[in-house]
């Protein structure tokens, strides 16, 4: 048992660092971008910002509920080590952004090919998680849902890299025709997740559980419409975003 247990604190903490890490850095990149676009006042350059200031918002809150959990209430649940990598992969869908920071900064973070490969893998992959996340309510075996989860994330990978690019000039996500279907196959998980929480308030009627699974359709919703580049879109997917956020933050005592 304490073995067990000592095996789910390294995967809390890889998990968490992980996180850590790369929010840090891609919350950087974010700052970086706003001050060089604030100092050169090119034209649109207010309009730019606004259009992934919703990617930092979403970051950072994601920091903030991680230091919530581990100051109010230590995270012993399986979502003590699906959170962290669940935010990881949100984070890493900042990646969209990077050929936005290569034209304002000159800095190029990853070939175009490479952004578009991590794009589509974090944004698949965080779509699964929050389909496991979800799945948890209905007493999965711990063991097998690990096995199942890191299968799934493969198939992510797999997906990720086997759909064609895009033969334009240039290179950039949900360019080709081929990533309709692929937006299509994150919505359909992205529903499933939804109608797996909805049934999961109806087998438990408590209130956290209530209360747990509204947040995550929250952050559901405010991060399928972070995806997109329309100015309104993105702030009404951050407010829904940090309202979920927020959600889970004061019920974290009971629900984690």
């Amino acid at each position: 048992m304490g073995k067990k247990k000592r095996a789910g604190n390294k995967k809390v903490t890889l998990a968490l660092v992980m996180q850590t890490v790369i929010s840090i850095a891609y919350a950087a990149m974010l700052v970086h971008m706003t001050v060089l676009l604030v100092r050169s006042r090119a034209h649109g350059w207010f309009s730019t910002i606004i259009a992934y200031f919703p990617q930092l918002v979403i970051i950072i809150s994601s920091m903030a509920l991680q230091f919530v959990l581990r100051i109010r209430h230590r995270a012993h649940t399986q979502d003590g080590s699906l959170l962290p990598l669940l935010f990881t992969f949100i984070a890493l869908e900042a990646s969209m952004i990077l050929p936005i920071y290569f034209d304002v900064s000159g800095i190029a973070i990853l070939p175009p090919n490479g952004v578009i490969y991590l794009s589509r893998f974090s944004l698949l992959s965080a779509a699964v998680l929050f389909t496991f996340s979800a799945v948890q309510f209905f007493g999965t075996n711990l063991s097998k849902m690990w096995l199942y989860l890191v299968s799934a994330i493969g198939a992510a990978l797999f997906i990720s890299i086997a759909v064609p690019l895009n033969t334009a000039p240039v290179s950039t996500i949900f360019t080709s025709s081929y990533d309709a279907y692929f937006l299509i196959l994150i919505t359909l998980i992205y529903i499933a997740a939804i109608i797996t929480y909805i049934a999961a308030v109806a087998k438990d009627r408590a209130t956290h559980s209530l209360t747990r699974s509204t947040a995550f359709i929250f952050l559901i919703i405010g991060n399928y419409l972070s995806i997109g580049t329309d100015i309104v879109t993105g702030i009404l997917s951050a407010v829904i975003y940090v309202a979920g956020i927020i959600m889970l933050s004061i019920s974290a005592k009971n629900t984690f």
